[in-house]
């Protein structure tokens, strides 16, 4: 029933704003997301942006997809600062280094604790992503699907066979 209200709340939050021109966005990080969210739950809409010229996406499905990014971001902002808070909780540094025993461990312990967090970001992101999607002409959504198969492919070593 959370799910149901939550993803019932970030579709009008999305339909609301629409219709609110689109501000610069700011220059996002694309990567691994903390806490074993895949990349496409880091920043769904960013990684359909970036891949503009790809999908030839027109000045208006910029915009609606700035706007869904948008209101994406102000939802899961709560989360991501509950997900810092953890961290910190539980003691784990973001400097980069190798990681001994004790790091696994409060590795662990953090994505424990931070599963129903996690879970409420997906659920946001599926949200935005079927707005997303609903943007898209179905050419688009083609392309889309096969640049999230090439990426999920390279990043896991397999990669397509080179076309042509």
């Amino acid at each position: 029933m959370r799910r149901l209200v939550i993803l019932t709340g970030v579709l009008v939050a999305v339909t609301a704003t629409a219709s609110i021109p689109a501000q610069t966005p700011s220059a996002g990080r694309r990567g691994a997301a903390p806490l074993g969210l895949a990349m496409s739950d880091g920043e769904p809409i960013s990684f359909v942006l970036e891949h503009s010229g790809i999908l030839d996406l027109t000045d208006p499905q910029r915009t609606a997809l700035m706007n869904i990014r948008r209101v994406l971001r102000r939802v899961n902002a709560p989360f991501m600062e509950r997900l810092d808070s953890l961290r910190e909780l539980v003691g784990i540094s973001m400097e980069p280094r190798r990681l001994g025993g004790e790091d696994r461990e409060k590795l662990a312990r953090l994505d424990s604790l931070a599963k129903p967090i996690k879970d409420s970001i997906r659920v946001n992101n599926d949200a935005a992503n079927l707005q997303a999607r609903s943007v898209l002409d179905s050419a688009q959504i083609v392309r889309l699907d096969s640049i999230i198969v090439d990426e999920r492919g390279a990043a896991d070593g397999r990669g397509r066979p080179p076309r042509g």
